[in-house]
């Protein structure tokens, strides 16, 4: 593969003047990553504090973005949203993703509106669900001697507990599906998609107008900011968002981590032998397989690590990148399970940092607790040709597993 770190020679016409020309990479999260994703993201490292890519086609066509490579650089862009905005201005429809998509001071009425959605407490709530369900998977492939890790675990666990905290129907699980993948993973198709569930959502919260339950949908329905009720277009925002961020993180989280556990057949059993290991290892694997990519968009004129970042232009920000920078973590591309002061950045940073983090974090421990209970030793099919995909959320196509 070709070295990804390495500057370009030429110099393409798309490149605006004020980029200096020794910074530009021919770099995209969404292509050109190979099956191990995390490594070709992190050999960055080995280059500029900061880079420019022409090519980077997770953005809209034509437009390059700047890539900073460090961790300080990182948080300096995600902690100031008044310079880095996460405002997306869609051509053909003018729906707002709530709050991802607000900078402050609108954004944080709704973030104070939605954290208890996602507090440690109502998490720890679900947990005998979440074990449930895990136990019940693990369990309908046991027998099988092996399984599509994805498809029959890492993908129906968050799913199910996601549609359920929705207040979505079980039997579309896979329209839901089918829609995730365009708005993940294709461009050409992702605004005809969301239009899809923007029109779906509507009709699901018309309904909890009438009837509310005790579900997201009928959470944002009679939600209030700043005293007043939301209007239809913040319900629709949020709903959106709660739909298409339910539906893809923690399973990209589980297949990288499960993979790990399988090509290192040592530290899976030692997690076996001491389930109290399971946490502090989740986490390391958080950092080691951190999967979101996320744009800010400046709104004036700023210098950021030694170079001028003009109003309007696009910075990259890789939590792969923050979370394996060798300036802040001893040996970065080892997985350490007793890695100690383990501040990683993998669930972003600032004011828009996961609201679903306390979520996440339940899904991966139970779910591994579960699964090591229940399958035994297990490892990659040996004929097994794993792909990874790119973009906003990194993830593995399949992973087939033997034991």
């Amino acid at each position: 593969m070709q070295d990804q770190s390495t500057p370009r020679t030429s110099e393409p016409a798309a490149i605006p003047s004020h980029v200096p020309r020794e910074l530009v990479v021919d770099f995209d999260f969404r292509t050109g990553l190979s099956d191990r994703p995390h490594e070709t993201v992190a050999a960055l490292h080995n280059g500029p504090r900061i880079i420019y890519s022409p090519v980077n086609h997770h953005l809209k066509a034509g437009h390059g973005t700047w890539i900073p490579t460090w961790a300080e650089d990182i948080r300096k862009v995600l902690q100031d949203a008044e310079t880095f905005s996460s405002k997306v201005v869609r051509s053909n429809s003018d729906l707002t993703l709530i709050p991802l998509e607000l900078d402050p001071p609108m954004h944080g009425g709704f973030r104070t509106l939605m954290n208890p959605l996602f507090s440690p407490a109502r998490m720890k709530a679900l947990e005998e669900k979440i074990r449930e369900r895990a136990r019940n998977l693990a369990e309908n492939c046991r027998d099988n001697g092996g399984c599509e890790f994805i498809a029959d675990f890492a993908r129906p666990l968050p799913v199910g507990i996601f549609i359920d905290l929705m207040g979505l129907p079980a039997d579309n699980l896979e329209r839901f599906m089918a829609w995730e993948e365009l708005i993940i993973r294709d461009m050409h198709s992702r605004a005809r998609a969301m239009q899809e569930v923007a029109s779906y959502l509507k009709e699901l919260i018309a309904a909890r107008r009438k009837n509310p339950t005790g579900d997201l949908i009928s959470f944002a329905v009679q939600g209030q900011v700043d005293g007043r009720p939301l209007d239809d277009s913040e319900i629709l925002g949020i709903c959106v968002l709660l739909f298409m961020a339910g539906l893809d993180t923690v399973t990209s989280s589980l297949s990288f981590q499960f993979r790990h556990l399988a090509e290192h057949p040592d530290e899976q059993e030692r997690l076996r032998q001491d389930f109290s290991i399971i946490p502090a290892a989740v986490e390391e694997m958080f950092r080691a397989y951190a999967v979101v990519n996320t744009t800010r968009y400046a709104t004036r004129d700023v210098e950021l690590a030694g170079v001028t970042i003009k109003k309007g232009d696009n910075v990259t920000c890789s939590t792969i990148l923050a979370c394996r920078d060798p300036r802040e973590f001893e040996n970065p591309n080892l997985v350490d399970f007793d890695r100690s002061g383990n501040a990683h950045n993998a669930f972003s940073y600032g004011p828009h940092r996961c609201i679903g983090s306390h979520l996440a974090r339940r899904e991966l421990v139970v779910g591994m607790e579960e699964w090591l209970k229940v399958i035994p030793t297990f490892r990659v099919a040996p004929d097994a040709q794993l792909v990874a995909s790119g973009g906003g959320v990194f993830a593995l196509e399949t992973l087939p597993l033997l034991w």
